[in-house]
């Protein structure tokens, strides 16, 4: 209901004004002779390819990622512009076998029902700053938004170690650079989450904590927008996932990088981490209130199991809720030091088992409906026989994503790397409209996350 229907046919059309009151109709999320050319300006990178290919982003990130681990190097558009130029082959696209088909995204919508869905959590409606204008951007493809947001979210990295380094060291933290980067960040999420995610993959450094808190950061603020909360609010969650650990540079390492589970005495010392967080915090300026308080309740649990309060049910702040889940999300899915990470089906089924004790169920539900049943980076096997992985979401249609093509359907290596948006009903080889099986674990067929990503 959030991100809205494709009407198909009259039959919807009449069960939706028995239902309805009224309804909003996006002509820029429309598809076929219904769309609308939305008239704000949209993304135009100076001198991108319009043939840019996904996998020429792949492969040169791990190159990219090893010079600007140095605070010394300054980034910009031109660190990105060698991987787009050059090129000797041009990649492969499946085009739609109808132009009537061809999808045309969007990444916000108009929504001002957002409190009745999230009932018991507040009594506010939240509703985008934007809301009186029904029409939106368009969203372009993944590849446009990763260059244009690179420089920024590699800034964001280096800005992170920084405090990261300052409050561990109890000297004073400058937020400017992170501030401005996230007011990038937020718009970059408005124009294509994706993007964003994708690079939190792309280019991961070698620490598990500054990762781990940009993984949150970005998450929670996609997060955000799907729910159509203010982007002042999307901002400070963005901080706060970046800051909400920052206390663990006061646990003994011995206990952080313990290579197997905690006894219930570390997981004491452990838990303490929250406590030295809002210390450190105590002697920053300028922390928003929404912040603190995220970051004091993003370990409290709707059944009073958490910590450090032992919180209950709406008690819990609808932010602190979210962070709580995000965080867990993305601690399942991220290989740790005493666990490795489990795909995105399998982290959805675990927090499944936690709904209405652990997390309110309704919550639960938005993360599941925005992160769809292929989220970005997931392995999909097709039936043509060939596997891919999903490089961009449809937001109209969240089971028909992006995919680029990894093997070929005798399970070997594709040298194509041809993409086919699944919205655009192209046909295999047999002339059957694509379709995907299922969704694989990322070591399936022996690929792992080098292989499509550095």
């Amino acid at each position: 209901m959030l991100e809205g229907i494709l009407i198909e046919d009259l039959e919807q059309i009449s069960e939706i004004a028995r239902l309805c009151e009224y309804v909003y109709v996006d002509r820029t999320v429309s598809v076929g002779h219904s769309f609308t050319v939305a008239p704000k300006s949209v993304i135009s990178p100076k001198a991108i390819d319009p043939e840019l290919s996904f996998f020429e982003l792949f492969d040169k990130f791990d190159g990219e990622n090893q010079k600007v681990k140095s605070n010394q190097v300054h980034l910009s558009y031109e660190h990105i512009k060698p991987i787009i130029a050059d090129k000797k082959d041009k990649p492969i696209t499946i085009h739609p076998a109808n132009e009537a088909n061809k999808k045309f995204p969007l990444t916000t919508t108009i929504n001002n029902y957002f409190s009745k869905m999230i009932s018991g959590f507040s009594n506010t409606a939240y509703m985008k700053e934007d809301a009186k204008s029904t029409v939106s951007e368009k969203a372009r493809p993944v590849e446009y938004e990763i260059v244009k947001i690179y420089p920024v979210y590699a800034q964001t990295q280096i800005a992170t170690r920084e405090i990261f380094e300052a409050l561990a060291l109890s000297k004073e933290v400058d937020l400017s650079k992170i501030n401005v980067a996230l007011d990038s960040m937020v718009d970059s999420i408005e124009r294509n989450p994706d993007a964003l995610i994708w690079l939190a993959k792309l280019k991961k450094s070698d620490d598990i904590a500054y990762n781990h808190s940009l993984n949150v950061s970005i998450t929670l603020m996609a997060l955000s927008s799907f729910l159509s909360l203010p982007k002042k609010q999307v901002k400070e969650l963005g901080l706060a996932g970046l800051l909400q650990d920052i206390g663990k540079s006061k646990i003994p390492l011995e206990i952080l990088h313990k290579p197997e589970k905690v006894s219930t005495k570390e997981f004491d010392v452990l838990k303490k981490h929250v406590e030295y967080s809002m210390e450190l915090l105590d002697i920053t300026c300028s922390i928003p209130t929404t912040v603190t308080l995220t970051i004091s309740q993003h370990h409290e649990r709707i059944d009073g199991s958490g910590y450090p309060k032992q919180l209950t049910g709406n008690n819990i702040s609808l932010t602190g809720q979210m962070a709580g889940l995000v965080d867990t999300y993305c601690a399942l899915t991220t290989n740790r030091v005493y666990a490795k990470g489990v795909y995105n089906q399998a982290a959805l089924e675990e927090i499944h088992t936690l709904r209405d004790t652990k997390f309110n169920g309704v919550l639960i539900d938005q993360l599941v409906q925005f992160l769809g049943v292929y989220p970005v980076s997931t392995l999909v096997e097709l039936n043509s026989g060939e596997v891919g992985v999903v490089i961009q979401q449809n937001t109209v249609r969240r089971l028909l994503p992006r995919v680029m093509i990894l093997l070929n359907p005798d399970k070997t290596k594709s040298e194509l790397h041809a993409t086919i948006d699944l919205i655009d009903v192209p046909r295999t080889a047999d002339n059957q409209v694509y379709q995907i099986v299922r969704g694989l674990p990322p070591d399936s067929y022996g690929l792992s996350a080098n292989n499509y990503y550095g």
